[in-house]
């Protein structure tokens, strides 16, 4: 099995869906498109033009209110925005975000809110103001301790710049705050990923996302690659790599619950959870992503295209799908696993399947995973080969559709 490659995503009128209110409490994600820069790596949807920024805002207004007329109102338990760079919004014009949606969900008190920002945006007084308006979580797009690889990822800010982003949000009162890491950079060194894991450790965050460098189609990293300038390293360099993150990381004392995502003890992303386990979650702004009772839409990835179509009260959306029981079924499988385990009484409660004891022995000699009662669960081998194994899984197992 190859390395597993670690993740972590025209208008139409709006009208009344064929849904009720969903049974749980929702999640509200808000895409913020704007970046100083864009990474060359990147392959998410942002643009550097800032002009349209007013319009985006009034824009992203008018669809959290059409989105309201057309269904029932929710509570909402998360609030996460991300981008592009979140932390580029004044706190005026967040204050304004955040009066709306007050106004048209019932967002619960304990709510986690969660703020990504890039470390080059930020100081005490910026994140004290975020924290006045009710941000709890901070995800901090560090991704490295060293100057160089910072520069070969086109980042804004420093080394020195992302120590003091840190210590700035601790000033500020912030207590739940995420490092993003990438690793498997092109001739990065293991000592040189080791410095960085322990960089990152010794600041203390409760929460650390690593990631490997994901080669995406349309980014100047794919042409990069594809044209021999930039030579990315082989995959069983990166699985092992992969494993060093992962035994660093859990001996440090932070749990490994997904794939790329680690947290102390109690401090996991409930937002990001909700993607994870099939919950609901309803995304505004440019490419943002909507799902609510077994049906999925996501917004045109176009910030001129979504401010015309707001302009005209129609809803931004590019397309809409209702997800089949045979495309529940395989996210169930691949999304628990990613998450390092996976139930066996759910299998066959909610989808007919028996995992065969020949597949889970060959998986277990292999190293792959443990059986612990009716549940399988992943060994840190098993992570790098997650995906392929899920694959295997649906592809040996029959689903009635």
């Amino acid at each position: 099995m190859a390395a597993n490659r670690n993740s972590a995503e025209v208008g139409s009128p709006a009208a009344k869906p064929a849904f009720a209110k969903p049974s749980v409490t929702a999640g509200i994600y808000i895409h913020i498109p704007f970046c100083e820069k864009k990474c060359f790596y990147c392959d998410f949807y942002s643009i550097e033009n800032h002009s349209q920024r007013d319009e985006f805002v009034n824009s992203l207004i008018r669809e959290i209110e059409l989105f309201s007329q057309s269904h029932s109102r929710l509570e909402a338990d998360t609030i996460f925005f991300g981008g592009g760079t979140p932390s580029l919004l004044s706190a005026k014009e967040l204050d304004t975000i955040l009066n709306v949606l007050h106004r048209h969900f019932d967002i619960t008190e304990d709510a986690e809110f969660t703020m990504e920002c890039n470390p080059g945006t930020v100081n005490t007084e910026h994140l004290s103001d975020y924290r006045q308006l009710g941000v709890n979580r901070l995800s901090f797009g560090v991704q490295s301790f060293f100057d160089d690889e910072l520069s070969f990822l086109s980042r804004i800010h420093n080394s020195k710049e992302a120590v003091e982003a840190i210590e700035s949000a601790r000033a500020a009162g912030f207590d739940n705050i995420n490092i993003d890491l990438i690793y498997a950079l092109p001739n990065q060194s293991k000592p040189r990923l080791a410095a960085n894991l322990e960089k990152a450790v010794a600041l203390n965050p409760t929460h650390i996302s690593a990631y490997s460098l994901i080669v995406e189609p349309g980014t100047p990293l794919f042409s990069a690659v594809a044209n021999g300038k930039v030579h990315t390293l082989d995959e069983a360099t990166e699985a092992k790599m992969y494993e060093s993150v992962m035994t660093f990381l859990e001996e440090a004392g932070y749990n490994h619950y997904e794939v790329s995502n680690y947290s102390r003890p109690g401090f996991e992303c409930k937002h990001n959870l909700k993607y994870w386990n099939g919950e609901e979650y309803v995304g505004f702004g440019p490419s943002a992503h909507s799902h609510v009772s077994n049906t999925r839409w996501w917004n045109v990835s176009n910030l001129t295209g979504y401010i015309a179509s707001l302009a005209n009260n129609r809803t931004p959306i590019s397309a809409k799908e209702n997800l089949s029981k045979s495309q529940i079924v395989d996210e169930y499988v691949l999304l628990h696993l990613r998450q390092g385990k996976v139930d066996l009484k759910t299998l066959r409660a909610k989808f007919g399947i028996t995992l065969e004891s020949d597949f889970i022995l060959e998986m277990n000699k292999a190293g792959y995973l443990n059986v612990s009662g009716d549940e399988i669960r992943l060994t840190r081998a098993g992570f790098t080969v997650c995906d392929e194994i899920a694959e295997e899984i649906l592809a040996k197992h029959s689903v009635s559709v």
